[in-house]
C-alpha cells in the first residue's frame, strides 16, 4: 500500500479500536505498571482502573521582573482538562479519569485533590507511573538541577511532555521563554527544534491539514492602543526528539484555553474543536510511540 493509505488506516484504527489500543500500548509502555504486576491487596490504582490520565506538573513560577504576569499559573482552569478528557472518551471509546465540579471556564484555579493527578519532578518516581504529562503556566520559571536530571530520566525512559504557554493578551511569552531554555539545557542546544505540518501528530486521528498548530485570539476584544487581543504568540509547533520519536510538545498558541470554550463564546466552536483535536492528536501519538 502507498503511505497515505498507511495513514488513513492508521487513523481509522485509532478509532475502532478506541480504549483497547490504550491500554494495549500502557501495558507495553516502560514507564506504566503493569496491572499483573501490581500486589491484589493493594487498592486499585488509577492506572488500573481508567485507560488513560492526565496529570498536570506542579512547578515553582518566579515573579521576575518584567518576566511575570500572573495570575494563570500551573493549576489553571481544569475545565479544559475535564472537556478533553471527555472528548478524547467519546472519539477514542476509552475510559478517561474524569475531572469534576468544572464548567468549562469555571473554576479559575483546581480545587485542592481536582486534578487528575499532580505530580513533580522532584522525585522521578512521581513521574514514571505515568506516560503523559501536562504543563502549562504564563510566567517565568527554572527547574533546579535534580529536577533537570529527572526530566531526562523521565523523557529517555519513554515519557511524553505536552508544554503549552497560556499567555493573555499581548504580554510576554514567559513561559515559553522558559520552556525553551530548560530543553536546551537538558538536552542540548538546537535540541528543541520545529515540528513539521507533515508529522504525524497532525494527522494521525484528525487531518489538521498544512496549518497543523491551531492558534487562538479574541476576535472581538482589543488591547490598548487598538491592537488584537492575543491569547497565545504562534512560534510554531515546537519539540524535542529522541531519534524518530516526538517526546516533548512545546506549544505558544494556548490550545489548553482553546479547550476551556467548549460553548465557543471566546473562539468559535469551529476553533473549540480545532484544539479538541489537536490535543486528542498528541495524546494518542504520546501514547502509541
Amino acid at each position: 500500500m502507498g503511505r497515505q493509505s498507511d495513514k488513513i488506516n492508521r487513523r481509522e484504527l485509532l478509532r475502532i479500536a478506541g480504549g483497547a489500543a490504550i491500554s494495549a500500548t500502557l501495558a507495553a509502555s516502560g514507564v506504566v505498571v503493569a496491572a499483573e504486576q501490581m500486589a491484589r491487596s493493594e487498592p486499585i490504582s488509577d492506572l488500573e482502573q481508567y485507560d488513560f490520565v492526565m496529570p498536570r506538573v506542579k512547578f515553582n513560577e518566579q515573579g521576575r521582573e518584567g518576566q511575570s504576569r500572573g495570575p494563570d499559573i500551573w493549576y489553571v482552569r481544569p475545565g479544559g482538562d475535564a472537556n478533553l478528557l471527555d472528548e478524547l472518551s467519546r472519539v477514542i471509546r476509552c475510559k478517561t479519569k474524569p475531572i469534576k465540579r468544572t464548567n468549562n471556564w469555571q473554576p479559575q484555579y483546581a480545587e485542592p485533590g481536582q486534578l487528575n493527578a499532580v505530580v513533580t519532578f522532584d522525585k522521578l518516581e512521581d513521574t514514571t507511573k505515568y506516560p503523559f504529562l501536562f504543563m502549562t503556566g504564563e510566567n517565568f520559571y527554572t527547574f533546579t538541577q535534580n529536577q533537570k536530571y529527572n526530566l531526562r530520566e523521565y523523557i529517555t525512559r519513554g515519557g511524553f511532555l505536552l508544554m503549552d504557554d497560556c499567555v493573555v493578551g499581548n504580554g510576554g511569552d514567559f513561559f515559553y521563554q522558559s520552556s525553551y531554555q530548560l530543553l536546551e539545557d537538558v538536552f542540548g542546544r538546537g535540541a528543541v527544534t520545529r515540528i513539521p505540518p507533515e508529522h504525524e501528530v497532525f494527522h494521525n486521528v484528525y487531518d489538521l491539514g498544512d496549518t497543523g498548530l491551531p492558534s487562538f485570539d479574541y476576535p472581538n476584544r482589543r488591547a490598548p492602543g487598538g491592537l488584537p487581543y492575543m491569547h497565545g504568540q504562534n512560534h510554531g509547533a515546537r519539540g524535542v526528539f529522541l531519534e524518530d520519536r516526538l517526546a516533548i510538545f512545546l506549544s505558544s498558541t494556548d490550545i489548553h484555553c482553546g479547550w476551556c470554550d467548549r460553548q465557543g463564546f471566546e473562539f468559535g466552536r469551529p476553533n473549540y474543536e480545532k484544539a479538541i483535536q489537536m490535543g486528542i492528536n498528541i495524546i494518542m501519538y504520546a501514547i502509541s510511540h
